[in-house]
């Protein structure tokens, strides 16, 4: 049986005591000095992603002023809401027109007004074929856009088994069982408005009561009522009658898209189209606004308070220093062509004591109403033509250089690449660490319990001298 062994029981030392604070002693300092690298590099890490994020969100700011027909942009006045609504597109032309709505667009409606005492008592069966077209005299021709189809109705079937049946089939119709009094009727109504998606209703093969469910406006008195006519929107622009299926007009003027929300016969309302002062200097407030932001990161990313004598993360940083330098080089770049209007202080945009840029925006207004093809090619360049090179404005300029700044290979991923992997060879340094601890706790063990083994033999030898002498003494005295 193996014996049972104790460190420390020759020398009376604490042995495993000893040897962790001689291990931690050693580990301490080298595992600061790893977390110290370990903090500044994450510290670095987070502030170069911060920068990144702060460079794409002021990229995303300059689509609006590079965009060249932000500036021609066009807005839609209308004198009474109540009866319209309109919205351009770039392809209007500033116009002023007198609209008149005469009337909205309605959907078709018709009713088996008979009606019935009991809505699920058996009323008939056969086919009902639902069609959508137009009325002429004597005629009806139908729609080719919503084609209708056949619905197969059960011969026991109650009205409300029929309205089911309906709606079921998703034909562009819905049906619904009103209580009248004391009869109950079936409403019928088209989900598309206009004269042009009126409904004609034929029963096949007809049992019970089924057959006076058909419809024919050119036969009357016979089956359903029309309870609403389907008819078409009814607008006079500048005196000229225009007629829509729906009551969104998009193509009665050039560009322009005109809501119908109400009918008012006889009353005029004016529909004005000029350009939107609004929307080029929400562009370049756009720029403005998204300039300012990364400039207050930037700066609080390089930061020194010399109170404190504490920097920001970013304060020695020689590359965030060289992005700061390019941004505000390129704020004051002048663009060619023959415009007075060739720099951005010349449009009201300013740079402050701060560092952050102001706009003035009536001098940027006045410089639109002077030249404003000249503004235009200031913020958005110009293509090239057979006779004149592309001109590259201050939005494109700003674009290409963050651009390269924020490339999958570009300077901030390279930087960040080479952080993280510093950051993962820490790791590796702390294992290396704690291997060398362990061989070190190791060979302390060995050494220690080597010399307590050897103190304990001299302690054994020790007493035993120490018994002998005793008893030489011992028998010296006796023969006395």
């Amino acid at each position: 049986m193996a014996g049972i062994t104790s460190t420390g029981l020759g020398s009376g030392i604490d042995i495993n005591k000893l040897v962790s604070q001689l291990v931690a002693a050693e580990a301490t300092p080298a595992t600061n000095r790893l977390n110290r690298r370990e903090g500044r590099l994450q510290t670095e890490l987070s502030a170069i992603g911060t920068l990144k994020s702060a460079l794409s969100e002021f990229k995303s700011s300059l689509a609006a002023m590079g965009n060249a027909s932000r500036y021609d942009a066009l807005k839609a006045t209308v004198g009474d809401s109540s009866l319209f609504t309109a919205s351009v597109s770039s392809i209007a032309t500033a116009a002023n027109y007198n609209i008149e709505v005469k009337n909205l667009a309605q959907t078709h409606s018709l009713a088996f007004t008979a009606g019935v005492a009991d809505a699920k008592a058996a009323f008939g069966g056969g086919t009902l074929s639902i069609k959508f077209g137009s009325y002429g005299e004597g005629n009806f021709t139908a729609s080719t856009e919503h084609l209708g189809g056949a619905i197969t109705i059960d011969a026991d079937s109650s009205l409300t088994d029929i309205a089911v049946k309906i709606n079921e089939a998703k034909l562009g119709v819905s049906a619904s069982v009103v209580k009248n009094g004391d009869i109950y009727q079936l409403a019928l109504n088209s989900s598309f408005t206009g004269a042009g998606n009126s409904l004609q209703i034929t029963v096949d093969e007809p049992s019970g009561q089924l057959a006076e469910l058909a419809y024919d406006r050119n036969i009357p008195n016979v089956g359903l009522t029309e309870t609403q006519e389907a008819k078409d929107a009814e607008v006079v622009i500048n005196g000229l009658t225009i007629t829509n299926a729906t009551d969104t007009f998009s193509s009665a003027i050039t560009g322009v898209t005109i809501n119908l929300k109400s009918a008012k016969p006889g009353t005029t309302t004016q529909l004005g189209v000029a350009r939107d002062p609004a929307a080029a200097t929400e562009a370049v407030e756009s720029f403005v606004e998204g300039y300012n932001k990364l400039f207050e990161t930037i700066k609080s990313l390089t930061s020194f308070n010399a109170q404190t004598q504490q920097g920001g993360p970013l304060s020695s940083d020689a590359g965030t220093r060289a992005i700061s330098a390019q941004l505000q080089r390129l704020l004051g770049e002048t663009v060619g062509g023959p415009s007075t209007f060739r720099s951005l202080s010349s449009v009201g945009i300013s740079t402050q004591r701060d560092g952050t840029l102001a706009l003035d925006s009536g001098k940027l207004q006045a410089a639109l109403d002077a030249d404003r093809p000249g503004v235009i090619r200031l913020f958005a360049g110009t293509e090239a033509s057979e006779d004149v090179a592309a001109t590259e404005g201050v939005a494109d300029r700003f674009t290409r250089y963050l651009e390269s700044m924020l490339a999958s290979r570009g300077t901030l991923d390279t930087r960040l690449d080479n952080l993280n992997q510093r950051i993962t060879g820490i790791g590796n340094d702390r294992e290396a660490l704690n291997l060398r601890l362990q061989k070190t706790e190791q060979r302390l063990s060995r050494q220690f319990n080597a010399m307590d083994a050897l103190v304990g033999q001299l302690s054994a030898t020790s007493s035993f001298l120490s018994q002998q002498l005793a008893g030489m003494a011992n028998i010296y005295n006796n023969k006395k």
